[in-house]
């Protein structure tokens, strides 16, 4: 399948945090596809190998994507719920969803029409203890098919827009790990010495929890993660935002390695890969965060893939961006390949 399909294959396959089976299970059979060994940690991370000799070298995403979980249901059948990461508060009322009870069922967050809400409500924010689920079940008909700790997901409408955009829930992070498999794709039987783990971690959205025990378990010498940026939008700063269509943005941080971003920075100008920088003055939120001081420390560098509308249902990115990427993590494997073989 192209770089497209498998963005929107990953995305549909449901992965909140602590509930990542179902995408663990698809990437790890693609791994093994490219002749890595592969396990599942007791944590749920998907962990392979390419049993290469030398300095080891990682690359990392995560596998969950945000959501919500189910925390009762009152006495009419309305589900009430919390979230799990940060969803977008603001685009939830009126949201379509997708319950993952015993079976999957379809419902809407209830939305109170603006012409009955008082003058208070209209100045507050949301405030998710005062929504609800409405499946169209009575509380007895629901409460056999869904439990306090069933899980939520916005429904994932995918749709091709103009400009090579592509929009769908959870590209945070799903087509960054198209991006790693593009990648692998492009070395393939190109990769002979390389030392290379490949990490697809959960829980990152709850506090980079797998990328802890993942990172642990590798004990690479270099690292590069791949996450989502912000880009940018009509009401965003601009120099809090990279740009769409203007390729990866390899990320400037004091808990980042300067010489490994310089290396990455190099490829783009030897390579005429598209790339511009996000520069951050301390932690910068992703998996990289933990991977960076793991065990004795690793030398981390972090890629960002363009993002707009982060944590809702229809995430954007570019199908130029996500090339632009894939091709630059394959051009420093097959660096790191004529370096072992110099």
């Amino acid at each position: 399948m192209t770089t497209e399909q498998l963005c929107y294959t990953l995305a549909e396959i449901s992965g909140t945090p602590g509930d990542e089976h179902k995408v663990a299970e698809f990437v790890r059979q693609k791994l093994e596809e490219y002749n890595f060994t592969t396990y599942i940690d007791p944590l749920g991370n998907v962990i392979g190998n390419n049993n290469g000799s030398g300095k080891k070298i990682l690359l990392a995403a995560h596998t969950d994507q945000v959501g919500l979980v189910v925390r009762g249901i009152d006495n009419k059948g309305f589900l009430l719920f919390d979230k799990i990461g940060g969803i977008d508060l603001r685009v939830l009322t009126g949201s379509e969803v997708i319950v993952h009870g015993k079976e999957e069922l379809f419902g809407v967050i209830c939305s109170t029409p603006p012409h009955l809400l008082t003058e208070e409500e209209k100045k507050s924010g949301i405030d998710i203890s005062k929504l609800a689920i409405d499946v169209g079940y009575n509380r007895e008909q629901i409460k056999s098919l869904v439990s306090p700790g069933d899980r939520v997901t916005l429904k994932n409408i995918q749709l091709k827009l103009l400009n090579g955009n592509i929009s769908s829930a959870a590209f945070d992070d799903r087509a960054c790990i198209a991006v790693i498999l593009a990648a692998l794709e492009k070395v393939k039987d190109k990769i002979k010495s390389v030392n290379l783990s490949v990490l697809f971690s959960v829980q990152e959205e709850v506090g980079l929890v797998g990328a802890k025990t993942g990172a642990f378990s590798v004990m690479p010498d270099q690292a590069i993660v791949l996450d989502v940026g912000f880009g940018d939008d009509p009401y965003t700063d601009k120099s809090l935002t990279i740009s769409m269509n203007k390729g990866p943005s390899i990320g400037i941080s004091p808990v980042l390695d300067k010489g490994l971003c310089s290396e990455l920075t190099q490829i783009c100008k030897n390579t005429a890969i598209p790339y511009q920088h996000d520069v951050m003055n301390g932690r910068t939120g992703t998996d990289a965060d933990s991977i960076s001081i793991n065990g004795c420390g690793v030398k981390t560098a972090l890629i960002s893939l363009p993002l707009r509308y982060m944590h809702t249902a229809n995430e954007i990115i570019n199908i130029a961006d996500i090339e632009s990427t894939a091709k630059l993590l394959s051009e420093f494997l097959l660096k790191k390949e004529a370096e072992n073989n110099a």
